[in-house]
């Protein structure tokens, strides 16, 4: 037998993971899943919101050109809007800003009406 001068491994043919490891790509994947998910459903909240922002807008602008709204009410509707539109990035204060020019705006037709 001619001996080398490298060592060499002797295939396994199987070797144990270490359970540690097995855990932390477990959680690694579930961690990973939970930020995808987060984001995709902040995306989905966010496109949703800007939609309704506009949508509250052309609500103001038509009940405005037809009269039921004075130019003060208008304005301080759209600046609240505007104000809403711009505060975002917070958690759901976008939404309930939007909430309450909507209220606020059906409360304003309703003394009209």
């Amino acid at each position: 037998m001619s001996s080398s001068p490298y060592i060499t491994a002797q295939p396994h043919p199987f070797i144990m993971t270490h359970p540690i490891i097995i855990i932390s790509s477990f959680l690694t994947t579930i961690r990973s899943t939970w930020e995808l998910s987060h984001i995709v459903r902040k995306r989905r909240a966010t496109k949703a919101l800007k939609t309704e922002a506009e949508s509250t807008y052309k609500i103001l602008q038509r009940a405005y050109r037809r009269g039921l709204l004075l130019e003060r009410e208008f304005d301080n509707l759209f600046e609240r809007l505007m104000r809403a539109e711009a505060h975002n990035d917070r958690k759901c204060s976008h939404c309930i800003a939007l909430r309450e020019v909507r209220s606020d705006f059906q409360a304003i037709l309703a003394k009209v009406v």
